[in-house]
């Protein structure tokens, strides 16, 4: 091999070690210190003005009503500044003691929405790994989009929320939650596919994404919730594919 040859190939693998370190490159899509105007969430503060905050970032920690007053808590969401196609989403989530009206009675319960689209609300049009006790990665299906659920069996089962029902579930195949800190891992590919793992158990997986006008559902924002119980999120990171 020649010496320019040679400069030439060190060049271009250079060029190739470059791109591949940039589509392995993790980061934290929420806001690292606290909320300010450009991240979207649903809900800050109460009418009262008695500052009253649903999510309190530090650092990359997200509390979840540790510091509410009162005992009855709006439903709320946090939403990112851009739109996801094709990325790896990782968490963790630990349960905190109290629980709120109007749920105060009720399972506690969260959950990761991904390719939001339309207005971003508490419940907007999107997909969802659910964060709920005993019910962590359960698929929702919520105003508009259609996708396939894969089985154990590797069948598929069509869960569809275009028609009269805007919000239809899809059941984990297994329960792998613990006590405590819980791991849950998102590897969504644009509209043909997304898998949920919980604690690293694949837990459910679906395809073929479809809006409710039949496009192809491939991007949106993403968004974590907050529905009347103390948790925290931590070690948030994503990397696009």
């Amino acid at each position: 091999m020649t010496k320019t040859n040679f400069v030439l190939s060190l060049f271009i693998g250079l060029i190739g070690f470059t791109v591949i370190a940039q589509k392995i490159e993790w980061h934290n899509p929420f806001p690292q210190n606290e909320l300010n105007s450009i991240y979207t969430t649903t809900y800050k503060t109460d009418s009262s003005g008695e500052n009253n905050y649903v999510f309190e970032i530090k650092k990359n920690k997200i509390n979840v009503l540790f510091d509410w007053k009162g005992d009855k808590v709006p439903f709320a969401l946090l939403s990112t500044t851009k739109k996801y196609s094709s990325f790896n989403l990782e968490l963790e989530y630990k349960w905190g003691e109290r629980k709120f009206a109007p749920r105060s009675e009720q399972k506690r319960d969260a959950g990761i929405l991904f390719h939001i689209n339309g207005d971003i609300v508490i419940w907007p049009s999107s997909l969802e790994c659910q964060i709920q006790e005993n019910d962590t990665g359960d698929l929702w299906v919520i105003k508009g989009p259609k996708v396939s659920v894969i089985n154990p069996d590797n069948s598929e089962t069509l869960v569809d929320s275009s028609g009269e029902k805007e919000y239809m579930r899809g059941v984990k195949f297994a329960n792998n939650e613990n006590k405590g800190w819980n791991k849950v891992r998102l590897e969504v590919r644009s509209n043909k596919s997304a898998k949920f793992y919980v604690n690293g158990k694949l837990v459910n997986e679906i395809v073929n994404f479809l809006d409710s006008n039949g496009n192809p559902l491939n991007s949106g924002f993403i968004g974590i919730q907050a529905e009347g119980a103390e948790l925290t999120y931590r070690n948030i990171k994503i990397q696009e594919i």
